[in-house]
Protein backbone atom coordinates (compact mmCIF):
# COMPACT_ATOMS: atom_id res chain seq x y z
CA UNK A 1 0.00 0.00 0.00
CA UNK A 2 1.25 3.44 -1.02
CA UNK A 3 2.42 6.15 1.49
CA UNK A 4 1.42 9.64 1.41
CA UNK A 5 3.36 12.09 3.73
CA UNK A 6 0.70 13.88 5.53
CA UNK A 7 1.28 17.71 4.01
CA UNK A 8 0.20 15.83 0.73
CA UNK A 9 -3.02 14.83 2.48
CA UNK A 10 -3.81 17.91 3.84
CA UNK A 11 -3.62 19.56 0.66
CA UNK A 12 -5.30 17.05 -1.17
CA UNK A 13 -8.13 17.16 1.47
CA UNK A 14 -8.40 20.68 0.60
CA UNK A 15 -8.69 20.45 -2.44
CA UNK A 16 -11.63 17.75 -2.27
CA UNK A 17 -13.73 20.42 -0.31
CA UNK A 18 -14.71 23.97 0.30
CA UNK A 19 -12.29 24.06 3.28
CA UNK A 20 -9.39 26.38 3.63
CA UNK A 21 -6.41 25.99 5.45
CA UNK A 22 -4.58 27.99 8.26
CA UNK A 23 -1.05 27.83 10.41
CA UNK A 24 -1.50 29.05 13.76
CA UNK A 25 0.67 28.79 16.48
CA UNK A 26 0.40 26.86 19.33
CA UNK A 27 2.22 25.95 22.95
CA UNK A 28 2.85 22.81 23.73
CA UNK A 29 4.11 21.42 27.09
CA UNK A 30 7.59 19.30 27.09
CA UNK A 31 6.27 15.34 26.87
CA UNK A 32 8.19 14.49 30.38
CA UNK A 33 10.87 15.47 32.80
CA UNK A 34 13.62 13.70 32.08
CA UNK A 35 15.86 14.46 35.28
CA UNK A 36 15.67 16.33 38.61
CA UNK A 37 18.53 17.88 40.27
CA UNK A 38 18.44 20.44 42.44
CA UNK A 39 21.51 21.99 44.30
CA UNK A 40 20.56 22.04 48.30
CA UNK A 41 17.87 24.92 49.45
CA UNK A 42 15.22 25.78 51.99
CA UNK A 43 12.52 24.48 49.41
CA UNK A 44 14.14 20.91 49.15
CA UNK A 45 12.24 18.17 50.91
CA UNK A 46 10.08 20.83 52.32
CA UNK A 47 6.08 20.11 52.66
CA UNK A 48 5.26 23.76 51.48
CA UNK A 49 7.03 22.84 48.12
CA UNK A 50 4.45 19.82 48.04
CA UNK A 51 7.55 16.91 49.00
CA UNK A 52 5.93 13.59 50.61
CA UNK A 53 5.96 12.82 53.67
CA UNK A 54 8.19 9.67 53.04
CA UNK A 55 11.58 11.26 52.08
CA UNK A 56 12.21 10.76 47.87
CA UNK A 57 15.73 8.76 47.61
CA UNK A 58 15.63 8.11 44.30
CA UNK A 59 16.06 9.73 40.75
CA UNK A 60 12.74 8.49 39.74
CA UNK A 61 11.02 9.43 42.90
CA UNK A 62 11.96 13.14 42.36
CA UNK A 63 11.34 12.91 38.39
CA UNK A 64 7.92 11.43 40.05
CA UNK A 65 7.41 14.50 41.97
CA UNK A 66 8.38 17.24 39.87
CA UNK A 67 6.32 16.03 36.57
CA UNK A 68 3.46 15.84 39.46
CA UNK A 69 3.82 19.20 40.25
CA UNK A 70 4.15 20.77 36.67
CA UNK A 71 1.02 19.18 35.57
CA UNK A 72 -0.71 20.92 38.01
CA UNK A 73 1.28 24.39 37.05
CA UNK A 74 2.76 24.64 40.53
CA UNK A 75 6.69 25.51 41.29
CA UNK A 76 9.59 22.80 41.34
CA UNK A 77 12.37 25.02 43.39
CA UNK A 78 16.06 23.68 41.43
CA UNK A 79 17.93 25.14 44.77
CA UNK A 80 20.86 27.18 45.18
CA UNK A 81 23.20 27.26 42.48
CA UNK A 82 23.94 24.62 39.65
CA UNK A 83 20.85 22.64 41.01
CA UNK A 84 18.63 21.70 37.38
CA UNK A 85 15.40 19.96 35.75
CA UNK A 86 16.00 18.54 32.00
CA UNK A 87 12.56 18.35 30.19
CA UNK A 88 12.53 16.21 26.87
CA UNK A 89 10.18 16.51 24.11
CA UNK A 90 8.77 13.56 22.50
CA UNK A 91 8.80 15.05 19.25
CA UNK A 92 11.81 17.58 18.30
CA UNK A 93 11.67 21.23 18.27
CA UNK A 94 12.72 23.03 15.12
CA UNK A 95 15.08 26.32 15.36
CA UNK A 96 12.72 28.88 13.60
CA UNK A 97 15.22 31.48 14.34
CA UNK A 98 12.57 32.92 16.96
CA UNK A 99 11.47 32.22 20.05
CA UNK A 100 11.23 28.65 19.97
CA UNK A 101 11.09 27.56 23.95
CA UNK A 102 9.28 28.96 26.83
CA UNK A 103 9.68 28.43 30.64
CA UNK A 104 7.21 29.26 33.16
CA UNK A 105 8.51 30.87 36.47
CA UNK A 106 6.75 32.56 39.87
CA UNK A 107 8.48 36.02 38.86
CA UNK A 108 7.80 39.44 40.21
CA UNK A 109 8.86 42.80 39.68
CA UNK A 110 11.58 42.52 42.65
CA UNK A 111 11.98 38.60 42.51
CA UNK A 112 14.25 37.74 39.97
CA UNK A 113 16.09 34.56 40.29
CA UNK A 114 17.62 33.73 36.99
CA UNK A 115 18.23 30.07 35.59
CA UNK A 116 20.35 29.58 32.81
CA UNK A 117 18.76 27.40 29.88
CA UNK A 118 20.31 24.46 27.77
CA UNK A 119 19.52 22.77 24.79
CA UNK A 120 20.38 19.65 23.77
CA UNK A 121 19.73 16.84 21.09
CA UNK A 122 19.19 13.22 21.64
CA UNK A 123 21.59 10.63 21.03
CA UNK A 124 21.11 6.97 21.64
CA UNK A 125 17.70 7.90 23.54
CA UNK A 126 19.55 10.15 25.92
CA UNK A 127 21.30 13.88 26.08
CA UNK A 128 24.14 14.71 23.74
CA UNK A 129 26.16 17.49 24.13
CA UNK A 130 24.39 20.54 26.00
CA UNK A 131 24.65 24.17 24.07
CA UNK A 132 24.09 27.05 26.56
CA UNK A 133 21.36 29.92 25.34
CA UNK A 134 23.56 33.09 24.95
CA UNK A 135 21.04 35.93 27.67
CA UNK A 136 22.09 39.10 28.28
CA UNK A 137 24.66 38.75 31.08
CA UNK A 138 26.48 36.10 28.58
CA UNK A 139 29.51 38.07 28.00
CA UNK A 140 29.78 40.35 31.12
CA UNK A 141 33.29 40.56 32.91
CA UNK A 142 31.70 39.05 36.34
CA UNK A 143 30.03 36.06 34.53
CA UNK A 144 31.89 32.93 35.45
CA UNK A 145 32.19 30.07 32.76
CA UNK A 146 33.36 26.52 33.87
CA UNK A 147 31.83 27.44 37.26
CA UNK A 148 32.13 24.88 40.00
CA UNK A 149 30.34 24.59 43.75
CA UNK A 150 30.31 21.87 46.19
CA UNK A 151 27.78 21.37 48.46
CA UNK A 152 28.51 19.28 51.59
CA UNK A 153 26.02 17.84 53.97
CA UNK A 154 25.96 18.79 57.55
CA UNK A 155 27.21 16.36 60.22
CA UNK A 156 23.55 17.07 62.21
CA UNK A 157 20.24 18.01 61.26
CA UNK A 158 18.99 21.58 61.19
CA UNK A 159 22.14 22.54 60.60
CA UNK A 160 23.35 24.71 57.25
CA UNK A 161 24.76 23.71 54.01
CA UNK A 162 28.06 24.82 53.24
CA UNK A 163 29.81 25.07 50.08
CA UNK A 164 32.76 25.97 48.53
CA UNK A 165 33.85 26.57 44.74
CA UNK A 166 36.60 26.37 42.21
CA UNK A 167 37.69 30.08 42.59
CA UNK A 168 38.42 29.70 46.52
CA UNK A 169 35.34 30.79 47.71
CA UNK A 170 33.32 29.26 50.13
CA UNK A 171 29.66 29.87 52.26
CA UNK A 172 26.44 28.41 53.18
CA UNK A 173 22.79 27.70 52.57
CA UNK A 174 21.15 29.00 55.45
CA UNK A 175 18.22 28.29 57.71
CA UNK A 176 15.19 29.68 57.03
CA UNK A 177 12.65 29.69 59.95
CA UNK A 178 9.76 28.91 58.11
CA UNK A 179 11.31 25.86 56.63
CA UNK A 180 12.04 23.56 59.39
CA UNK A 181 12.01 20.08 57.43
CA UNK A 182 15.33 18.00 58.91
CA UNK A 183 17.60 18.46 55.39
CA UNK A 184 17.88 20.81 52.90
CA UNK A 185 19.81 18.40 50.85
CA UNK A 186 18.43 16.16 48.15
CA UNK A 187 18.66 12.30 49.30
CA UNK A 188 18.02 10.99 45.37
CA UNK A 189 21.72 13.03 44.10
CA UNK A 190 24.60 10.85 44.71
CA UNK A 191 27.34 13.95 43.58
CA UNK A 192 26.75 17.13 45.60
CA UNK A 193 29.63 19.03 43.03
CA UNK A 194 27.55 20.75 40.24
CA UNK A 195 28.96 22.78 36.91
CA UNK A 196 27.48 25.36 34.90
CA UNK A 197 27.55 29.26 33.85
CA UNK A 198 27.65 31.69 37.40
CA UNK A 199 26.06 35.03 36.78
CA UNK A 200 26.87 37.82 38.75
CA UNK A 201 24.99 38.50 41.93
CA UNK A 202 21.43 40.55 41.40
CA UNK A 203 20.55 41.34 45.21
CA UNK A 204 20.61 44.52 46.28
CA UNK A 205 19.15 46.08 49.93
CA UNK A 206 16.85 48.88 49.19
CA UNK A 207 17.18 51.21 52.31
CA UNK A 208 13.78 53.10 51.99
CA UNK A 209 11.90 49.76 51.65
CA UNK A 210 13.75 47.36 54.07
CA UNK A 211 13.75 45.04 51.75
CA UNK A 212 16.07 42.97 49.56
CA UNK A 213 15.59 43.37 45.80
CA UNK A 214 16.26 40.69 43.28
CA UNK A 215 17.04 42.34 40.29
CA UNK A 216 16.20 41.10 36.90
CA UNK A 217 18.36 40.44 33.78
CA UNK A 218 17.81 41.98 30.36
CA UNK A 219 17.19 39.09 28.58
CA UNK A 220 17.87 35.24 28.32
CA UNK A 221 16.76 34.04 31.57
CA UNK A 222 14.01 31.75 33.45
CA UNK A 223 12.02 32.73 36.38
CA UNK A 224 13.66 36.39 35.10
CA UNK A 225 10.99 39.77 35.30
CA UNK A 226 12.50 40.52 32.11
CA UNK A 227 11.37 43.49 29.68
CA UNK A 228 12.08 41.47 26.61
CA UNK A 229 10.73 37.98 26.60
CA UNK A 230 9.02 37.97 29.29
CA UNK A 231 5.26 37.44 28.54
CA UNK A 232 3.38 37.21 32.34
CA UNK A 233 5.31 34.31 33.86
CA UNK A 234 6.43 32.73 30.80
CA UNK A 235 9.99 33.78 29.44
CA UNK A 236 10.60 32.96 26.12
CA UNK A 237 13.91 31.58 24.37
CA UNK A 238 15.58 30.92 20.94
CA UNK A 239 17.25 27.60 19.77
CA UNK A 240 19.73 30.25 17.37
CA UNK A 241 21.28 31.76 20.92
CA UNK A 242 23.10 28.38 21.13
CA UNK A 243 27.02 28.55 21.71
CA UNK A 244 29.66 25.84 22.45
CA UNK A 245 31.82 25.99 25.12
CA UNK A 246 34.19 28.52 23.70
CA UNK A 247 31.04 31.07 23.28
CA UNK A 248 30.68 30.66 19.42
CA UNK A 249 27.69 29.98 17.72
CA UNK A 250 26.06 26.57 16.93
CA UNK A 251 23.48 26.49 14.75
CA UNK A 252 21.30 23.47 15.63
CA UNK A 253 18.58 22.16 13.16
CA UNK A 254 16.68 20.80 16.61
CA UNK A 255 16.48 20.16 20.08
CA UNK A 256 14.84 17.36 21.73
CA UNK A 257 15.86 18.39 25.81
CA UNK A 258 15.92 21.16 27.49
CA UNK A 259 17.92 21.75 30.55
CA UNK A 260 17.13 24.69 33.50
CA UNK A 261 19.96 25.66 36.18
CA UNK A 262 20.06 28.06 38.91
CA UNK A 263 22.27 31.11 37.80
CA UNK A 264 23.12 33.17 40.68
CA UNK A 265 25.37 32.00 43.73
CA UNK A 266 24.11 34.55 46.44
CA UNK A 267 21.47 35.11 49.00
CA UNK A 268 19.29 37.73 50.77
CA UNK A 269 18.65 38.66 54.47
CA UNK A 270 15.33 39.02 56.32
CA UNK A 271 14.81 35.50 55.89
CA UNK A 272 15.00 35.47 51.77
CA UNK A 273 17.86 32.95 51.83
CA UNK A 274 19.23 31.76 48.84
CA UNK A 275 18.28 32.80 45.25
CA UNK A 276 17.18 29.18 43.65
CA UNK A 277 15.16 29.67 40.10
CA UNK A 278 11.87 27.74 40.40
CA UNK A 279 10.29 26.41 37.61
CA UNK A 280 6.42 25.92 37.12
CA UNK A 281 6.29 24.87 33.57
CA UNK A 282 8.24 24.36 30.17
CA UNK A 283 7.21 23.74 26.51
CA UNK A 284 7.79 24.96 22.88
CA UNK A 285 6.10 26.59 20.31
CA UNK A 286 4.86 24.58 16.96
CA UNK A 287 3.40 25.69 13.88
CA UNK A 288 0.32 23.60 12.91
CA UNK A 289 -1.81 23.43 9.76
CA UNK A 290 -5.81 23.44 10.54
CA UNK A 291 -8.37 22.49 8.17
CA UNK A 292 -11.17 25.00 8.23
Amino acid sequence: MKRFPLLFLLALAACNTDKETSTVEIEDPASRIYEYTPAPGQFINSSDAGFPDTPITTPAEATVYATERLANGLYVSLGGWGGYLVAEFDQPVPNTGGYDLYVIGNTFDGSSEPGIVWVAQRVQGAPGTWYQLRGSEYDNAETLHGYEITYTAPAQAGEPVAWSDNYGHTGTIDRIGVHTQESYVPAWVASLTYRGTRLRDNVRYDEASGKYIMQPFSWGYADNYSMIDRLGMKNRFRIADAVDERGEAVHLPQIDYIRIQTGVNTKAGNNVGEISTEVCGVGCYRTVTRIE
